[in-house]
């Protein structure tokens, strides 16, 4: 893998700068740095879910930007945080995974029970992963990624949080994955890991690598030897430092605890801690540890940064040090002030004519996430309350409660739960197309969809198969409302066919709604805020509208909006299959409404999914 002058920016936040590696195949290379230095940054560009602003990568002579699908077919990723799906079980999860990277169902069966015993996970196989603990949850994502033995596996931070036998585990598997010929790229921020682990580590910080060479060799870079002084009391660690300093002592490095002091020693050790020690007690000064020891990675990490590290391993943000004089940071490209950097030619619209076999993989993975997504309305019981029990509740209400009073607004020999029933049909699917976009949104937030996004397989099935699955679990709920109303007097009165119709064009209507909830869940932040987003859309549109009333029981300024309202276009389209049979008078515009918003956000949200960051 070589990376050449890789920059990226985040509107005024400069994340990379001008990074140069080479990574030698059947090796671990660790990335060490503090949070924010840029280590996910390059991650996440080497993986091909971000494009560098400039500069080149290349994964086994593959650009990860002009040949990114083929990059995909040769790495796995394991991110900071577990992406895996907490609704199914861990077998389920493999399985899915498995047919998404193109293996036949046998096959990723196989895989999935090879990799949970290979991971300590078969006892738990069948169980939701939501039941697993933080060390399984991350088994299970790096056995996700393993299910074809990519060439080049990259583990950003995997034992962030995991107790020590976890974090044990994870790096027995590492070491496995190593003898076995795969290329690994960790990013930690745990010294001790990219000690223990790495074979060459580069040190970055603020966006740029600022040394690189083998643990020994960053250590060597420090020179001579450390005195640790533990105090007995914090509250004379200026006087011991001065004392230390008299007798050769260098100046302390930064430390989290106030009673230690860790010193350069740069003369003869056993005399220097002779000397340290008869200082101290002429001082009077008590000390409940003192020791000599050799540089360690976290002394590299201090001299290169000026941030200590924490009780737990892990580097604090400060502001940045000049590097040690003795420490020379490895050159990067920065981009001359005031010149934008060249990027890289991206082109606005890629035509590109699918294979026949390309087809068949884009359907296997649309069915495979539809799959998924029926799964969760399945398995989520509040999912199941708001998608059945509310319409109902709705259907009810309104029959009994305020039926006796709209039905004198209803045309003559209408009765108003044959008037309700096509109203509560669109009501339904409009409020059940937020969910579109919460369900989409809790992917992006644990990962899931950076997981799709780094496999080989279709872009548009996270997607398709998201707004399919709603269309399916519209057509089931619109089948129980159906039920429901005929037990309490509706029936369609048209036939079958115009049943059918009206099912049609309610179901249709949902599917446009769930596109339009697709891209706000990919452009705001949060499954709540998604959710919001849309209640704020939905609700005034679906009771401004001939849903529940006629339009001529309204204030006639609010008639005027609701005439052109697409629900009620899409209403009175139903009712009239329903009640009538022939063309509906508001077919036309029902149709023109639901084409447009598939013409404008289906292509809106494939932009937006292509360019997520």
């Amino acid at each position: 893998m070589r990376v050449e002058g890789v920059s990226k920016r985040f509107g005024a936040t400069v994340a990379l700068v001008g990074v140069d590696l080479v990574v030698p195949e059947g090796t671990v290379f660790g990335l060490l740095g503090p949070n924010g230095a840029g280590k996910t940054t390059l991650v996440r560009v080497l993986a091909t879910l971000l494009t560098p602003d400039s500069g080149r990568a290349e994964v086994f002579g593959r650009d990860v930007v002009a040949d990114a699908p083929a990059v995909r077919e040769l790495l796995g990723l394991t991110g900071q945080f577990a992406a895996v799906d907490e609704i199914l079980s861990g077998r389920e999860n493999l399985v899915m995974f498995g047919r998404l990277f193109d293996l036949s169902p046998a096959e990723a069966r196989r895989r999935a029970d090879e990799l949970l015993e290979q991971f300590d996970l078969a006892d738990a196989g069948d169980r939701p992963a939501r039941t697993y603990s933080g060390g399984m949850r991350r088994r299970l994502d790096l056995a996700s990624s393993l299910l074809t033995r990519p060439r080049i596996l990259f583990l950003d931070e995997p034992t962030t949080g995991l107790d020590p036998r976890s974090r044990n585990q994870i790096w027995t598997i590492v070491r496995e994955l190593v003898r076995e010929g795969t290329t690994l790229l960790l990013t930690t921020q745990y010294l001790e890991e990219a000690d223990e682990l790495a074979d060459r580590i580069a040190v970055i910080d603020h966006g740029r690598v600022i040394a690189e060479g083998t643990g020994n060799e960053l250590k060597e870079r420090i020179g001579g030897q450390i005195l640790e002084v533990e105090l007995a009391s914090a509250a004379r660690r200026d006087e011991a430092q001065a004392v230390l300093r008299g007798v050769g002592c260098g100046d302390p490095e930064p430390e989290a605890r106030p009673d230690r002091l860790t010193m350069p020693a740069p003369r003869d050790g056993l005399e220097l801690v002779e000397d340290a020690a008869a200082a101290l007690r002429h001082a009077q000064i008590d000390v409940s540890n003192l020791g000599l020891r050799g540089p360690t990675l976290d002394d590299v990490f201090l001299q290169l940064t000026g941030a200590p590290a924490s009780e737990d391993g892990q580097p604090q943000s400060s502001t940045p040090a000049a590097p040690a004089a003795v420490v020379q940071p490895v050159p990067s490209k920065v981009p001359t002030p005031g010149r934008e950097p060249e990027r890289p030619a991206r082109r606005l619209l890629r035509l590109h004519v699918p294979t026949p076999a390309e087809v068949r993989s884009a359907l296997t993975d649309t069915r495979v996430v539809t799959g998924r997504n029926l799964r969760h309305f399945v398995r989520q019981p509040q999912l199941l309350i708001f998608s059945t029990i509310q319409p109902i509740m709705f259907v009810l209400l309104f029959a009994y409660v305020f039926g006796g009073a709209v039905k004198g607004a209803l045309p003559h020999g209408v009765k108003y739960i044959d008037f309700l029933l096509p109203g509560i049909f669109v009501q339904s699917v409009a409020f059940r197309a937020t969910q579109t976009a919460v369900g989409l949104s809790e992917d992006l937030e644990r990962g899931v969809v950076d997981r799709f996004r780094s496999m080989p397989m279709a872009r548009s099935a996270v997607l398709v198969g998201r707004t399919v699955a709603d269309l399916v679990r519209n057509v089931l709920i619109i089948g129980l409302m159906t039920v429901v109303g005929y037990l309490i007097g509706f029936s369609f009165h048209a036939g079958v066919l115009n049943a059918l119709a009206c099912v049609a064009v309610v179901s249709v209507f949902g599917l446009a709604l769930s596109w339009i909830f697709a891209f706000v869940a990919l452009t705001v932040r949060g499954a709540e805020a998604a959710q919001s987003a849309g209640f704020v859309v939905i609700f005034p549109l679906v009771f401004a509208s001939s849903v529940f009333v006629p339009i001529s029981s309204m204030p006639d300024w609010l008639q005027a909006f609701a005439k052109v309202s697409p629900v009620t276009l899409t209403a009175n389209a139903a009712r009239t299959y329903a009640l009538d049979g022939g063309v509906p008078g508001s077919l036309g515009g029902a149709a023109a409404w639901i084409l447009a918003v598939l013409a404008i956000f289906i292509p809106l949200c494939v932009w937006r999914y292509r360019r997520m960051s």
